[in-house]
């Protein structure tokens, strides 16, 4: 399937149901191309398994739109690698929830840079820090 998602338009990724998304393979999602992550509904975003997130790249997780961040789970942001993390803009890691927040493990907050941290001391983030 690797072959059909390159030669899917942005458009065609983003009509794929969240029952398709869910069962793509880490081989599918290696060579997603940052628009396509970018085309991503929200709802397909939350039928992202830990597996997919995992196999996704640094520069693929920051092609995730500001609102998609919001969308991930508790399970989806505890999956995210140290790189994965890194490579979240300090608008990204500003559009964290609470919830998401506090699902942060001290590694992936170990991880951040100085700004994206003072992007956790803004609101939503205030009543956490």
């Amino acid at each position: 399937m690797a072959s059909l998602i390159t030669s899917l338009s942005t458009a065609q990724i983003a009509s794929l149901s969240a029952k398709s998304i869910a069962t793509l393979g880490t081989d599918d999602w290696a060579v997603f191309s940052t628009a396509q992550i970018a085309a991503l509904t929200t709802s397909q975003i939350g039928a992202l398994g830990t597996t997919a997130l995992l196999s996704l790249t640094p520069a693929q997780i920051a092609a995730f739109e500001t609102t998609d961040i919001r969308v991930f789970n508790s399970v989806q942001i505890q999956s995210l690698g140290a790189a994965q993390l890194a490579a979240l803009t300090t608008s990204q890691v500003n559009a964290f929830t609470t919830t998401q927040i506090k699902a942060l493990t001290t590694t992936q907050i170990a991880s951040l840079e100085s700004e994206e941290l003072r992007a956790l001391n803004t609101t939503p983030a205030r009543s956490v820090c």
